[in-house]
């Protein structure tokens, strides 16, 4: 099972902007990205989720991941290799989400109440498990050091970036 997510908060102050000369930081050859005022962010968080969907120990290189990217009317969706995902958007975040081919998954992204963001998106998604799984989970390390549920040894995918968090996991058995 594969799972992925990134986010990237549009009003984080320190936010570099990030024209279309920008993206020959980050692209691969195979690249594909329809012309879009966030063209950069829409590639990153792909790239980021495809890797972290990936869950291999090795330095995120976004030149070395091909992802294309497709607009159709209002709805972003990306492929990579045998992954494909979706780019969300509105005025202050993109993010971007996968997961493997009929692997049913959920996510959720929220503001960030605390200023602990990676322990607060881990309780956010325990309490999301809790809610509509009725299952009491932990998350734990796998044997490369990457988070899984307790439940199953379910991966899971966290995010944050500013004032946004978030999480992609797969529906439990």
């Amino acid at each position: 099972m594969m799972v992925g997510i990134d986010l990237v908060d549009l009003s984080d102050p320190l936010l570099k902007p990030r024209d279309h000369r920008a993206l020959r930081l980050i692209s691969h050859p195979d690249d594909h990205v329809p012309d879009h005022p966030h063209s950069f962010w829409l590639l990153w968080t792909a790239k980021e989720a495809v890797f972290k969907a990936q869950r291999q120990i090795i330095p995120f290189e976004p030149k070395k991941i091909a992802v294309s990217i497709l607009q159709r009317d209002n709805t972003l969706s990306f492929q990579s290799e045998t992954l494909r995902g979706n780019i969300f958007q509105d005025q202050s975040i993109i993010y971007a989400t996968v997961h493997s081919e009929n692997q049913p998954c959920h996510h959720q992204i929220l503001k960030r109440n605390t200023q602990s963001p990676s322990e607060e998106v881990r309780a956010m998604a325990i309490q999301f498990m809790k809610l509509h799984y009725q299952l009491q989970v932990a998350i734990h390390t796998d044997e490369k050091d990457l988070p899984v549920l307790s439940h199953q040894q379910l991966p899971i995918s966290f995010t944050h970036h500013h004032d946004y968090l978030g999480f992609i996991l797969p529906k439990p058995q």
